[in-house]
């Protein structure tokens, strides 16, 4: 929410725009008044200097609002907006409401706010801030940043190298193309890497080295991927020479990790510990009880991990790491 709220203070500074009832330009200029109905759009022919740039404001109900080909600033404000930016690096805000909005070309930044929100980002380097509700984001091509907030959002990357973040609720993240970054946040969630050597991170470690997230549900897809596993989380590299990082505080939580697709002889297990709780640590692998040909892996003796298809998968196979050790770099 404060990310919102900075997005509104970006269309508010500079700009003599009254946003509860339209666009007010200069004083000599006239005024184009959104009202209260169903449709408005009105433009501000100078903004940054640039001569095609628009401002609108929308009203309270269910506005249409189309931008141009500059770098138009667009607020929605109540109800079940849609809202356009097309050419140009747009600022826009759906506001309150099940808005539509879509940035087009450029480089965007798009908020949804309150409400069940569809924000879509087109070519360029787009920011989608999908806010409070269950929303849809998708960045498409370019470089994106999708961040879900609050509610059971669903984020897609699409092309380039894009960071997903899910935040509070069950999301389902979807890198697609490119070199991604997949953080799940708080919840169960599920994180699809795609195609590229993507970095996965199902866990929400708690001050006391717990994992204060729900189970997740982690697929690199093809491409060498770097997945942090939770506890409880269900990890699967695919396909490419994947990394699995582990951490000893597993060990405190409710459930075990699980991972499939792990193959000694290409892919790397890691597990990250403190040195202080475990000066001198010992990590042991036994066959899993339950039927089938799963292991256990265990830090001085305390379950962190089952690994399943692999009844060969040694002690020695499994790297070490003191977590000040990464700190340091």
């Amino acid at each position: 929410m404060l990310m919102l709220a900075g997005l509104m203070g970006l269309l508010m500074v500079g700009l003599a725009v009254d946003f509860t009832g339209g666009v007010k330009p200069d004083e000599d200029e006239g005024e184009a008044e959104g009202g209260g109905g169903s449709e408005t759009q009105a433009s501000e022919p100078s903004l940054d200097g640039n001569p095609l740039a628009e401002v609108i404001g929308g009203s309270d109900g269910g506005d249409i609002l189309a931008g141009g080909e500059g770098a138009d600033a667009i607020a929605g404000l109540g109800g079940d907006d849609q809202i356009g930016g097309y050419a140009g690096d747009d600022t826009l805000l759906g506001g309150e409401g099940a808005d539509a909005v879509h940035g087009g070309a450029g480089d965007d930044v798009i908020g949804g706010d309150a409400g069940n929100d569809t924000l879509t980002g087109a070519a360029g380097a787009d920011t989608l801030l999908g806010g409070a509700g269950d929303d849809m984001l998708a960045g498409w091509d370019g470089d994106d940043t999708l961040s879900g907030d609050d509610g059971d959002d669903s984020l897609v990357g699409g092309g380039g190298a894009d960071a997903l973040l899910g935040g509070a609720g069950n999301d389902a993240l979807e890198g697609g193309l490119g070199d991604d970054t997949l953080l799940g946040g708080l919840g169960q969630d599920t994180l699809m890497g795609g195609d590229g050597h993507d970095v996965l991170d199902g866990a929400e470690p708690q001050w006391d080295g717990t994992d204060m997230d729900l189970r997740d549900f982690l697929n690199g897809g093809a491409g060498n991927d770097t997945i942090t596993v939770g506890q409880g989380d269900w990890a699967n590299g695919g396909t490419g020479a994947d990394s699995f990082l582990l951490h000893d505080w597993l060990a405190t939580g409710t459930g075990p990790a699980t991972i499939e697709d792990y193959t000694p002889a290409e892919d790397q297990l890691v597990i990250l510990y403190d040195p202080v709780i475990h000066p001198a640590p010992e990590v042991t692998v036994e066959p899993d009880p339950a039927p089938g040909d799963a292991v256990r892996v265990l830090i001085d003796g305390v379950l962190i991990a089952r690994v399943l298809g692999n009844p060969d998968l040694t002690a020695d196979q499994i790297e070490l790491v003191a977590e000040n050790e990464v700190r340091a770099g």
